[in-house]
């Protein structure tokens, strides 16, 4: 294989390992978005709220994580395109 076929052939696992990334930050933002909304709720029959300062947080910073995430696989895809 050229050098530029391995090049290539690395931007692909790169990029295949970036759309997994962001497919599992996706679940766990789901299962954070859940969390969240149980607890609210459970917190409604409660003098003090239930969602920790931390859960809130986790939230913010997954949300961006997901945005390097895809900064990160655009770059790669215009690598990959301009070679």
């Amino acid at each position: 294989m050229s050098e530029l076929g391995e090049i290539r052939a690395a931007l692909a696992g790169v990029a295949a390992q970036m759309t997994s990334a962001y497919e599992q930050a996706g679940i766990a933002r789901t299962r954070i978005a859940d969390a969240v909304a149980v607890l609210s709720e459970l917190g409604e029959q409660h003098s003090e709220p239930l969602v920790p300062d931390e859960l809130r947080r986790a939230a913010d910073e997954l949300e961006r994580g997901l945005g390097l995430i895809s900064t990160g696989a655009a770059v790669v895809a215009d690598i990959d395109a301009r070679l």
